[in-house]
């Protein structure tokens, strides 16, 4: 499945980005670790395209808000609910009316 979102200044995608106890944030694209670059700004949203085990892309697009779930069900982190973010799955997933 794809998800929206956005890319912060250090380049990865806000799902690997938390608060840390000053409120600042923090990627932990490092396998749970800190990435090293600077994490100061998000760009607009984008459309992040998710592959399958053999490599070919999913095409349900998660709707802001939707969590991320492991195959066994296990529900993971939220993808953003921002106006923008809400405003590119309206053009891009929802059928225009006829």
């Amino acid at each position: 499945m794809a998800f929206i979102g956005h890319r912060c200044s250090c380049g990865h995608n806000d799902l690997n980005h938390k608060l840390d106890t000053d409120d600042k944030q923090v990627c932990t694209a490092r396998s749970g670790e800190a990435c090293g670059e600077g994490c100061d700004t998000q760009g607009d949203p984008e459309l992040m395209p998710t592959f399958d085990r053999k490599g070919r892309p999913i095409e349900r697009i998660l709707a802001p808000g939707d969590a991320l779930e492991t195959e066994s069900g296990v529900r993971l982190i939220s993808t953003c609910e921002c106006d923008a973010c809400r405003d590119l799955y309206e053009q891009l997933a929802v059928p225009a009316a006829v």
